[in-house]
């Protein structure tokens, strides 16, 4: 079998002349300045990602590597993307994206009309469904969107649907934390206990502006500006939170996802969660695959098979998160029933996405991290 692909790309926030900020205001003009490179780009790529066209496996294997942007944990994808292969015998190349990186550039690239990505795995709903509206996904509707929940799959169905949720809880170490003084709320990362000792995931990753998003409205006003006086540590990854937690350089991973605790319990390392008074942070993880696609089959093999019970199982057991199907349970995980969850609502999608409010998320953010 030949070796898939791996490669890092840095988790920055722009890409030459292109930044984030640009690309969504240039996304909330529409056809003023993106519209004419995109629409063109997608007219000449009817031919090969039509919308809701049968799915083809013998076409799929000839089509050539699979192109996947990806913002999870390398290893976790790399196994989970051979064990589709050894089942469809579909080849993927991956690459490691947050959104602060790959909408920059994949707006560069479809300017210069070089657009190769085939499916793009994120946790920014905003941007993606904004991406759907614009008419840049590949619809493809399968039996399996009947077991999600309808605010976990796109309206109307097939553009994008949900491969995981994302709950962010507060975590830490008992070693390092007694368990009677660990902040019960998000209030209490206020505590003058937890100053400097406090980490979060930088801008760049689509669960910082989930964050920021959902508690906006419920938590004071000054409360980023408070918590920003405590000093909190940015971090370019969950991983990153998690390896100073275990070895006591931090005191608390302020917004963690969730998979981060079973991969602490599987090493046997001390871990502890809180879901905050207030409710958890989460956001949907969406799978989307783009019109401009020159492997269409191979694109909706993939998309079906992560969103299909046997892949869900897969995934989510090889991460260590929650499934948005109703079918599917992950051993060692609260049950979802137990805990508030604040998630965007179908209804906010287009505040989601909004560049205004990105805007004031990098200020607020970036100024809480210290960047």
């Amino acid at each position: 079998m030949k070796r898939t692909n791996v490669v890092d790309v840095a988790d920055q926030a722009g890409n030459g002349s292109v930044n984030r900020r640009r690309f969504l205001t240039t996304l909330g003009g529409g056809a003023m300045v993106l519209g004419f490179p995109f629409i063109a780009t997608s007219r000449k790529a009817l031919a090969e990602g039509t919308d809701n066209a049968p799915l083809d496996m013998n076409a799929a294997r000839k089509e050539g590597p699979l192109l996947l942007w990806h913002g999870d944990q390398e290893a976790d994808v790399v196994k989970f993307n051979k064990i589709f292969t050894d089942k469809t015998g579909i080849q993927v190349n991956q690459q490691r994206l947050l959104p602060g990186a790959a909408w920059p550039k994949l707006y560069a690239e479809l300017r210069a009309g070089k657009a190769d990505v085939d499916v793009y795995d994120t946790s920014d709903l905003g941007t993606m469904d904004k991406m759907r509206q614009l008419g840049h996904l590949l619809r493809y509707e399968f039996e399996d969107l009947d077991a999600y929940d309808p605010r976990a799959v796109s309206n109307p169905r097939g553009y994008w649907a949900t491969y995981y949720i994302n709950a962010g809880p507060i975590m830490y170490d008992p070693r390092y934390v007694k368990k009677e003084e660990a902040p019960k709320s998000l209030v209490d990362l206020l505590n003058p206990l937890w100053k400097n000792g406090i980490g979060f995931q930088n801008a760049a990753a689509g669960t910082s502006y989930g964050m920021w998003f959902v508690l906006r409205n419920i938590l004071a006003k000054d409360y980023w500006t408070k918590l920003a006086a405590q000093k909190p540590r940015g971090y370019s990854s969950s991983t990153q939170i998690m390896s100073d937690i275990h070895r006591g350089d931090l005191k608390l991973g302020g917004r963690v996802s969730i998979f981060q605790y079973l991969k602490s319990k599987r090493d046997k390392q001390p871990i502890e969660m809180v879901f905050p008074t207030e409710g958890t942070p989460a956001v949907n993880q969406v799978t989307a695959a783009f019109k401009t696609t020159k492997r269409p089959n191979a694109a909706k093999a993939y998309v079906k098979f992560l969103l299909s019970a046997e892949g869900q199982k897969i995934w989510n057991e090889i991460q260590g998160s929650y499934s948005a199907r109703k079918d599917v349970n992950i051993e060692g995980l609260p049950p979802l029933s137990s805990i508030k969850l604040l998630f965007p609502t179908p209804s906010e999608l287009a505040e989601y996405a909004s560049e205004k409010l990105h805007s004031e998320y990098l200020k607020v953010w970036n100024n809480m991290v210290g960047l």
